[in-house]
């Protein structure tokens, strides 16, 4: 009865994850892409130098690493490709120093999660038609 619980319980969770369009590595990228992003917010509001660097070059290697090829699809990569310059920049102005330059290439980042979570979203619901 407990295997079968269990069983079950996994089939959902399986059904959850595909039915939102994402593995639970895609999810556990997406979890760290959002930990640093709110890392760099917070440190362009608090006009941390240090932090903003530091969060950004590690927003960085997160798209360097092995999971991050799982959504760099060739689908998806006019999205990634945008995501990537858009951290280098941010990461860019923040070597300058220059907070203002850093705040704009923010807002161009999150506008390039935005723009590919839309189109996932929208694709998603294409098909289901």
């Amino acid at each position: 009865m407990k295997t079968a619980i269990a069983c079950a319980t996994a089939l959902l969770l399986v059904a959850g994850v595909t039915a939102h369009g994402q593995t639970l590595r895609t999810r556990r990228v997406m979890r760290e892409k959002l930990v640093h992003t709110q890392r760099i917010l917070e440190a362009l509001t608090t006009s941390n130098l240090t932090v903003l660097e530091r969060e950004s070059l590690a927003l960085l290697q997160v798209t360097e690493s092995p999971q991050w090829s799982e959504v760099n699809t060739p689908e998806l990569r006019p999205y990634t490709d945008a995501f990537v310059k858009a951290i280098k920049d941010l990461a860019e102005s923040a070597r300058q120093r220059d907070l203002d330059a850093a705040a704009a290439q923010y807002g161009t980042l999150t506008m390039t999660c935005y723009r590919c979570h839309k189109y996932r979203k929208d694709s998603r619901v294409a098909t289901q038609r």
